[in-house]
């Protein structure tokens, strides 16, 4: 069971009951209690829930669950289909870069080749890999930061440097028409050192990032394949095509499957 549909199912039970324990949890969903703890973190962090000593409880805003869920299951359909298309491309054998991201995140999970190496500073990455016997994980080692739930520093671009790669995905926080952008400087120089020292850097990102806005930007010149779930604007569209930068679109994907299925 993937983490959002876990995530979900806790929500569904706290808005019923009021409150859930790390035994229910783990009862419920027949997890480990360390998976739970992790459920029970990444719902805090969102500030959808409040811990309680042993579990959770129902905040006073009852409306920001209902809100969470709805953005959940919105995120959860899109970024899987994203991440499966993604995840296709891998190769058994292969050396991948997987960037800190909810939809790399969705990529990661969704791998079947075999005999991989991943490298990586997202903790949640880690904990989703780490379960697999036949790859093997690489963490790019630094400070913690707890918030993100990544590591940083100076360190992880001193490894990159030390590494090649077959493939690197990266996840968006805003695309515009001059480029992908991120909320922190240190994002930007991450991600220009894995695309250097990777093969193909292939981005992974819903439609709402073509309205949003951040600050730091990633020129396209660094980027190999964009997988979407809706069309692109045609402004960065037109750009892409200049660049040379490869968009998989899953509506379409969708559309041709369908369609070969229909005529077999």
């Amino acid at each position: 069971m993937y983490q959002e549909e876990r995530l979900l199912k806790i929500l569904d039970y706290v808005n019923k009951h009021n409150a859930m324990s790390v035994m229910d949890i783990c009862s419920l969903l027949e997890v480990s209690r360390d998976t739970a703890r992790r459920d029970i973190v990444k719902l805090v962090q969102k500030g959808v829930v409040i811990r309680t000593h042993g579990g959770v409880a129902l905040p006073h805003l009852q409306k920001e669950i209902a809100s969470y869920q709805e953005r959940l299951i919105d995120e959860t359909d899109s970024k899987r289909k994203i991440g499966l298309i993604a995840a296709n491309l891998v190769q058994d054998h292969e050396t991948v870069i997987f960037d800190v991201s909810t939809t790399v995140q969705s990529v990661a999970e969704q791998i079947s080749a075999k005999s991989i190496t991943a490298i990586t500073h997202s903790i949640d990455i880690v904990g989703i890999l780490s379960g697999r016997e036949d790859l093997q994980v690489y963490v790019l080692g630094g400070y913690l930061h707890t918030k993100n739930r990544l590591l940083y520093g100076p360190s992880v671009i001193d490894k990159l440097r030390e590494l090649r790669a077959d493939k690197t995905f990266i996840g968006a926080t805003a695309i515009r028409a001059d480029g992908l952008y991120f909320p922190y400087e240190d994002d930007v120089s991450v991600k220009k050192e894995m695309a250097r020292r990777s093969d193909q850097l292939i981005a992974v990102a819903d439609f709402t990032k073509f309205s949003s806005k951040s600050v730091y930007r990633l020129d396209f010149d660094f980027v190999d394949i964009l997988i979407t779930d809706q069309e692109v604007p045609i402004e960065i569209r037109e750009v892409l095509h200049h660049k040379n930068i490869t968009i998989i679109q899953c509506e379409e994907n969708d559309k041709n499957e369908e369609e070969n299925n229909d005529e077999s």
